[in-house]
């Protein structure tokens, strides 16, 4: 499923709307080196929030994860990124306190996947017995896991990082029911069903996460190249520099997340997200 989105949009606006403050630097000698407007932070339902700032004139800069700020969470979600931002972007211009006026353009560009990508994240969720379990397989590959030129893993807490530094690709492993009971991402109260608390108890995680270069080198920086599976061929992030789509069903494909996956022989196969 996709995940987090950083990109950036055509679309008319009113640059005073869109700041929250300055942050300014400057010399020894008290003269003024830069300024840079703060971001303005948005609710979605539930309380989830992305960031959105101008970019320019006539462009929009917006960051966070858009399923969460639809539905309120994200233990399970979309692989159609032009659908998803579609009605991420409907979403937006309901908060008329935005000043976002885009054209009829530019509108039916957003539709269609015209804007450029700046970073994607996507996962899939693995059922296992439980919580317990999964705790224990993010472990076990933490200490006997490599990455082909990146090494093995760091942890952060309970989470496996693979090439955390790296200006194109991560890979994450976390446990799903650990994380939405850590402080600042617990589940809103309406949110906190048996049903939904015990799929994501019994979820490991694996997140590869897809930075601007990468995106670039696999011709996935434009929404509009992006269809259903190109999410499920990104995350592979196959080495050369050709469109995932193209190397969906190729057998040599090799990738991060199919690297990996790979290890899971303890648990089932990936459950829909």
């Amino acid at each position: 499923m996709i995940d987090w989105i950083t990109a950036v949009l055509s679309c008319d606006h009113d640059p005073s709307k869109l700041m929250s403050g300055m942050v300014m630097s400057f010399d020894v000698l008290g003269n003024p080196e830069w300024v840079v407007n703060k971001n303005v932070t948005v609710e979605g339902s539930h309380s989830s929030k992305i960031q959105i700032k101008s970019h320019t004139d006539s462009q929009i800069w917006i960051s966070g994860n858009p399923t969460k700020f639809l539905q309120g969470h994200n233990i399970f979600g979309t692989d159609d990124l032009k659908y998803l931002m579609a009605k991420f972007f409907d979403a937006l211009l309901k908060h008329e306190n935005l000043g976002l006026q885009p054209t009829e353009q530019q509108y039916e560009a957003i539709q269609k996947g015209e804007y450029s990508l700046k970073r994607v994240d996507v996962n899939q969720s693995w059922h296992l017995k439980n919580r317990e379990e999964v705790l224990a397989w993010i472990r076990s590959a933490g200490s006997c896991a490599r990455l082909k030129h990146r090494g093995s893993g760091q942890y952060t807490g309970d989470t496996l990082y693979f090439a955390k530094n790296s200006r194109r690709w991560s890979v994450k492993c976390y446990s799903k029911g650990h994380e939405i009971n850590a402080k600042n991402h617990k589940l809103p109260d309406e949110l906190q069903l048996p049903e939904l608390m015990e799929w994501a108890d019994k979820a490991l995680r694996i997140e590869v996460v897809l930075r601007s270069m990468q995106l670039k080198d696999m011709l996935l920086s434009r929404g509009s190249n992006w269809c259903t599976d190109t999410a499920k061929a990104a995350a592979r992030c196959p080495a050369r520099s050709e469109p995932a789509n193209s190397q969906f069903f190729l057998p040599s494909a090799m990738g991060r997340m199919q690297f990996s996956t790979g290890l899971l022989s303890i648990g089932r196969c990936p459950v829909s997200a």
